[in-house]
């Protein structure tokens, strides 16, 4: 469901759920009102506070002048299709963000990070048409063991690192991008509105 959409709904939900409070008030039915007050509390506290944080990892590697990117072109649904990103997910329940980042990239790429460093977090509103916040943290490796492999989410590629701000990224991705490469340390907030950065906010 995209932001819109969602906003629609929950509007919907919010104005049918103050229309039968008011009803059955009048019918005196206190007990159903009550119901339903309560109902709409829940879903206001699951709306506010659990449906709107998600957690994920970003993370780069670079050798030399070389970084590993994924074209991000194998799943038609992908939120990412057709653009470039780095490596990583979703923090899973009981997860860390570095637990999160190396599963991530073993799963990507079939590669172990062995010499790594959490540089930054991105916080995120309303990305990818979704209402809520995301914070995702950024790492940059170095070293690893195994052969870079196959992604059935993307192809993986080795790109200069003068050519990345070229690339079809996610407009707020070039903001923070240079930043995880050179391994320099900063908090970055975006807040999108579908595809465009409407404000943003970038400390080093």
């Amino acid at each position: 469901m995209t932001y819109q959409q969602k906003r629609v709904a929950i509007v919907i939900f919010a104005s049918i759920m103050f229309l039968l409070i008011f009803i059955f008030s009048l019918l005196q039915y206190y007990l159903l009102s009550l119901s339903f007050l309560v109902l709409l509390i829940l879903s206001g506290i699951y709306y506010l506070i659990i449906d709107k944080i998600k957690e994920t990892t970003l993370c780069l590697i670079v050798e030399n002048d070389m970084v590993l990117l994924m074209l991000r072109n194998k799943k038609p649904h992908d939120v990412h299709l057709n653009k470039y990103n780095g490596l990583g997910g979703k923090v899973e329940k009981g997860e860390s963000k570095t637990q999160c980042v190396i599963r991530e990239v073993f799963e990507e790429a079939g590669v172990i990070l062995t010499d790594y460093k959490y540089v930054g977090k991105v916080t995120f509103k309303n990305f990818g048409n979704n209402i809520g916040k995301e914070v995702m943290y950024c790492f940059v490796a170095y070293e690893y063991k195994n052969k870079i492999g196959e992604c059935d989410e993307g192809e993986l590629e080795w790109v200069n690192k003068t050519e990345i701000l070229h690339l079809p990224l996610w407009e707020g991705d070039k903001y923070f991008l240079m930043n995880i490469i050179s391994g320099k340390k900063f908090t970055a907030y975006l807040h999108y509105d579908g595809e465009k950065v409407v404000d943003y906010k970038i400390k080093t």
